[in-house]
């Protein structure tokens, strides 16, 4: 049988394609997407539902002078294979492959850098007013999922986008709530209707006609938009959307690509002002295990593709051990409230969420309201705990700040994801939170390097009367690092697992046991201090240590500016000591996809990396290089 697929190098050659060819390309398509899931991981559920839309937008528009924007660009698979990257799709999400979001640098087709959600209804609207403004001719299109409104953003991008004069296009992909109502062939009717040039010319009329004040004319005009206006309100097309100002069209079947084409083509030839055209999709349309459970298979590691199962794990995850610890202290503190922004599977708290309902709340993906809401829930008593990856903290750092640390509401921020992510890229990395949260007065910051440490980290944050912030990173959470362990952190803010010799290396999180493997295999004495409180940082401990040492390595995966690591250097400076010292960052750049374990050791995270660091101090010439 001969594959459409293999021969689309371009959107050029998808409008070669018959109309009634293009479901079988579909399916060549998501069985393309489901193989290359299953050896690479990605996101998969999310992909397989947006197919059909993906080559309708393509089939009808004219990329890339009309700009396509996915909201978050994890489901732009389709669009990647039929824009250039067919070829080498089997790379995505690898180390020199292609990106899984979009990426400006990678193709002249992907219109913004994305990651993170509900923000293309702006970046869309920046397009369409520079197209007015440069007399440009062309089509802005937005593709958002139905959670990504979820956002604040996305409602200030409608609020701004909904009553000018630009020919933007918000398609609404619902694949989970329907937010306005079919009504069988009256909706179908009125869709027809308003995407008719009948229709626009009509309301263009009526515009003109109210702006010149004539007489008889405007009141007729005015006569038929009440009639409009009664229609809308009697089948239910009054929404949110129509009161901002857009046209709303839908909803309609996002799987129907002859529909989907037709609708599109009346859009892009008869309307000039902000249309939101609503569809609904399936999430993992085409697999069923995915359709069956498509919050499982949105964001997947490799699988086995018979049978849906994904490779299993040996050891917990630091997210794991964390939402296995977060049901424990709800069970002995009825005070405590856990607060997820979308992400309850991702960060652990499906168990407490199941076990604490009342307890529990999902605010969407809406990071500053999430963080304001726990401040007034510490005010009044409660300790709510807001478990959050490392990168989309960010979006809420000015709640942080006002809402919470002025105050010392003791809000506790779960901090996952912190450091490096992998294979979702620069979007993705943690690798600032250490920097903006140790800048903020009143809150302590703690970053546990294994399991046992991590469940300390959260009973100590607890007995605090002020924010805490702990971080821990994606992966493996190792059962001991060390050999002693001192459950009263106030008391104990740094650990010494090795004394001796002349060069010290701390370590901030996960690194002590790949610290401990460099220096066993270096024939001089090195020691080795842990350190869990990051802010306030142990200034009067750190410097009874560091002051009998010649060399200090620091390990910390976050940035130098802001870290830990720069406070100490400054410590060291202030003080008059005379120490060469040196660190272990991650540097300043936005670190692209691969895995984590290839990323970090890229970096010198690992044995060999902190190996070399100490080799490359001062105190090289004593260490005798042995291989690890």
């Amino acid at each position: 049988m001969t594959s459409i697929l293999e021969n689309i190098n371009g959107p050029k050659d998808l409008k070669n394609i018959p109309r009634d060819k293009l479901s079988e390309l579909s399916s060549e398509i998501r069985a393309k997407i489901i193989e290359t899931m299953s050896r690479n991981g990605g996101h998969l559920a999310s992909n397989l539902g947006i197919v059909e839309l993906s080559v309708a937008l393509h089939y009808v528009f004219d990329a890339p002078k009309d700009k396509i924007v996915f909201d978050v660009g994890h489901q732009s698979y389709t669009h990647k294979i039929l824009t250039g990257r067919n070829a080498n799709f089997d790379t995505i999400r690898t180390r020199n492959g292609i990106s899984g979001f979009t990426r400006i640098s990678e193709s002249l087709y992907d219109s913004v850098d994305s990651g993170h959600s509900s923000t293309s209804i702006s970046q869309a609207a920046g397009f369409a007013i520079a197209n007015k403004l440069n007399g440009v001719d062309s089509h802005t299109i937005v593709v958002i999922g139905d959670g990504s409104l979820t956002g604040g953003v996305a409602f200030e991008g409608l609020n701004f986008t909904g009553n000018r004069e630009i020919p933007i296009i918000i398609i609404l992909n619902d694949n989970d709530m329907s937010i306005g109502k079919n009504v069988g062939a009256i909706s179908k009717h009125f869709t027809r209707l308003t995407v008719s040039k009948f229709y626009q010319n009509l309301t263009d009329s009526y515009i003109k006609a109210v702006t010149k004040r004539k007489g008889i004319v405007k009141f007729f005009f005015w006569f038929a938009k009440k009639i409009e206006s009664a229609l809308k309100l009697l089948f239910g097309f009054e929404n949110i959307f129509t009161n901002l100002g857009f046209e709303y069209i839908g909803p309609i079947d996002g799987h129907n690509i002859g529909d989907l084409i037709t609708i599109l083509q009346k859009i892009k030839d008869n309307v000039k002002r902000p249309v939101l055209l609503h569809i609904k999709t399936v999430k993992g349309k085409g697999f069923k295990l995915a359709e069956g459970n498509p919050a499982n298979f949105h964001g997947v590691t490799p699988f086995t593709m018979s049978e849906g199962v994904i490779e299993p794990k040996i050891d917990k995850t630091f997210t794991e051990i964390f939402s296995e610890k977060i049901v424990e202290m709800g069970n002995n503190h009825k005070n405590i409230i856990a607060v997820t922004a979308a992400m309850e599977d991702g960060t652990g708290l499906k168990l407490f969420a199941a076990k604490f309902p009342d307890r529990f709340f999902d605010v969407g993906i809406a990071e500053q309201h999430a963080v304001s809401f726990c401040s007034t829930l510490g005010y009044s008593g409660f300790r709510p705990v807001f478990a959050v990856y490392s990168t989309f903290l960010s979006r809420a750092i000015d709640q942080v700040i006002q809402d919470v640390c002025i105050s010392k509401s003791p809000v506790i921020f779960a901090i996952d994801r912190a450091g490096i992510s992998g294979t979702d890229g620069a979007t993705h990395q943690g690798q600032f939170d250490i920097s903006l949260m140790k800048t903020i007065p009143n809150i302590v910051v703690l970053a546990p390097c294994d399991a046992m440490e991590l469940k300390m980290a959260f009973d100590y944050a607890y007995s605090l009367d002020a924010p805490c912030a702990i971080r821990y990173p994606k992966g493996t959470a190792e059962k001991s690092q060390l050999d002693n362990y001192h459950p009263d952190i106030g008391k104990n803010p740094s650990v010494v697992v090795k004394s001796g010799g002349e060069t010290l290396v701390i370590v901030v999180g996960p690194f002590v046991s790949e610290t401990k493997k460099a220096v066993e295999n270096l024939d001089a004495e090195i020691g080795i201090v842990y350190l869990r409180v990051l802010k306030p940082l142990p200034e009067k401990d750190l410097l009874k240590i560091i002051s009998s040492y010649k060399n200090v390595l620091i390990i910390e995966e976050n940035v130098f500016s802001g870290s830990a690591s720069e406070e100490i250097a400054a410590l060291i400076l202030q003080n008059g000591l005379s120490i060469n010292f040196s660190s272990i960052n991650i540097p300043d750049k936005f670190i692209e996809h691969d895995t984590r374990d290839n990323i970090l050791s890229a970096l010198g995270f690992d044995a060999a990396g902190i190996k070399r660091a100490l080799q490359k101090m001062n105190a090289a010439k004593m260490l005798h290089k042995r291989a690890i």
